[in-house]
């Protein structure tokens, strides 16, 4: 009897130590155990700065668009060129390897992340500057990732705490545009204060990147598809934002070419790159012929608005694509390449230019077209090579190990007066817009621009669209001008370009691939199963 007592007594210690292990066992929803630790929070702050995806991928955000041709449909580009996106298929696209078109769950997770570490921050014995400075960088970050997702979906829901795995999810719903602008807005001006009292690292959030930042929203939110009752307001913010980051230090860049290449006093907010940690645009892009893999080609669209050095449009296109020579212009059709604005051959590498010693062969039967014999798979089907963000100085071999380290610009210097002229033409103040839109075009010896009224809007844009070509910019663009369906009104075109025996060549212009327009894409569509998992909560954008 008194060994059974020993044995009752020996369980109900075991039940209960076990018991008391359980209850204090970590929870598994959140990280624990970093938080009084420096060295782990300052690497946990690190690592949230890979949600700010570079653009150097296999598919660049040009893909999405007019800009550019992926002849391997990297990311699920296609889907959006033809016009076939949905709900269902969203979820496809982009990857670790290309960009986050999609972006919803990733944002969202590390949005997460970020509440995670404000919850916790306070209860770290770090010194005062340090937990500020960290603050300031979390907030940049944060407010970063709520303007991707605004930019793609409009309205989105704004969440600041922490869920836990028992939380009722169903309880989340989609906050309005402007109330995501004004959130944005308020942590951006917070983190500026933060960030002001600490040493300015590169490739770090600064006071400087938080305005830049607030410049893009704004504008943004000014422009028709998010301000459809023209609210001035919105511009004077806009125009106010940009005029902030003005006279403050930062340059136009003299050397277009190499404004991409390296470290420089136009870039606000970049990603650097080391030996170690790279990147390969060169090898990705880079032609067939070198054994480049050709992920990107710039679209006669693009090269179109290219204007010749005296400031005219070389031509336009009839309803059946055949050329219509601007007669102002000098438009040689059979020189076509000839005196185009020098940021065209920054940009492009096309039929007859040199690269690397190697002149460039897209005519038909030529080594960098599909006729090819040296991997015909990555060659050009529109005629161009991405140029811009290319290394001429490193292999363009896919497979190469001498990768590249020139720096991805989030933010630079030419966006803002950009942002500016446009902000202040909408403003109606057209001689300020006119002074700032010269700026950037003084910079590669293009000629003033003169014009007024809507020939001066249309000017501002497609001078954006040049400065900023394969930039990530046009995809929003197009969207928040609500022009995307009369940009699609064109096809993916080329240039086909014929060697006869004597050496001619000519030049026609030709359908790459088809494009669709549908009014619901000027907003990129929840994926059906955050809609599912909301228990209907969240609302769909309209047409999916």
């Amino acid at each position: 009897m008194k060994k059974i007592k020993y044995v009752f007594v020996l369980i109900i210690s075991v039940v209960f130590t076990s018991c008391n292990d359980i209850l204090n066992i970590e929870p598994k929803d959140r990280m624990t155990g970093i938080w009084t630790n420096e060295a782990l929070v300052e690497s946990y702050v690190n690592g949230m700065y890979n949600s700010l995806q570079h653009g150097y991928c296999e598919a660049l955000w040009a893909s999405l668009t007019d800009e550019m041709h992926d002849v391997h449909n990297n990311g699920g580009a296609w889907t959006v060129q033809r016009g076939e996106l949905t709900s269902d298929n969203i979820s496809t696209l982009g990857t670790t390897t290309t960009p986050y078109f999609n972006k919803w769950g990733y944002a969202y997770a590390r949005i997460r992340d970020i509440n995670e570490f404000f919850d916790q921050i306070e209860s770290s014995d770090f010194e005062d500057e340090t937990k500020d400075r960290l603050k300031g960088e979390m907030k940049f970050i944060r407010a970063y990732l709520y303007a991707e997702l605004l930019w793609r979906y409009g309205d989105v829901p704004l969440i600041t705490q922490v869920f836990s795995l028992d939380d009722d999810y169903t309880a989340v719903t989609r906050d309005s545009y402007d109330k995501v602008v004004d959130f944005i807005v308020n942590e951006l001006d917070e983190a500026s204060v933060l960030l002001s009292k600490s040493e300015i690292k590169k490739g770090r959030a600064t006071p400087d990147a938080t305005l830049a930042l607030k410049s893009r929203v704004l504008l943004y939110a000014a422009s028709s598809l998010n301000n459809p009752s023209n609210d001035r307001t919105k511009w004077e913010k806009a125009a106010q934002s940009a005029e902030n980051l003005i006279d403050k230090g930062y340059t136009l860049y003299p050397d277009y070419k190499n404004l991409f290449m390296e470290d420089n006093n136009e870039i606000i907010f970049g990603r650097y790159f080391t030996i170690s940690l790279n990147h390969n645009i060169n090898g990705l892009s880079g032609t067939n012929s070198l054994y480049g893999g050709g992920h990107n080609h710039p679209t006669e669209n693009m090269v179109m608005d290219y204007e010749m050095v005296n400031g005219e449009l070389p031509y336009s296109l009839d309803a059946s694509n055949k050329i219509i020579v601007n007669p102002a212009s000098g438009y040689d059709p059979k020189n076509p390449y000839l005196n185009r604005d020098p940021r065209f051959y920054a940009s492009i590498l096309y039929d007859g230019s040199v690269f690397q010693d190697h002149e460039v062969e897209t005519f038909d039967g030529g080594i960098d077209s599909p006729l090819s014999s040296v991997v015909p798979w990555n060659a050009t089907m529109t005629g161009y090579y991405l140029y811009k963000f290319i290394d001429p100085y490193k292999s363009v071999n896919l497979r190469t190990e001498d990768k590249s380290t020139n720096p991805w610009i989030y933010f630079r210097y030419g966006e803002i007066l950009l942002n500016y002229a446009e902000a202040k033409f909408e403003l109606g103040d057209e001689d300020v817009a006119r002074k700032y839109v010269n700026l950037v075009r003084a910079r590669v010896n293009m000629p003033p621009v003169n014009a007024s009224g809507i020939d001066l809007r249309n000017k501002i844009r497609n001078e954006r669209r040049i400065e900023l070509a394969f930039e990530g910019h046009r995809f929003f663009d197009v969207r928040r001008w609500e022009i995307l369906e009369e940009v699609s009104a064109k096809q993916i075109l080329g240039m086909q370009i014929r060697k006869a025996a004597n050496g001619e060549k000519s030049y026609d212009i030709k359908v790459v691939a088809p494009v669709a327009y549908y009014e619901q894409h000027l907003k990129l569509p929840i994926p059906r199963t955050e809609i599912d998992k909301s228990g209907g909560a969240l609302t769909q954008n309209r047409g999916y």
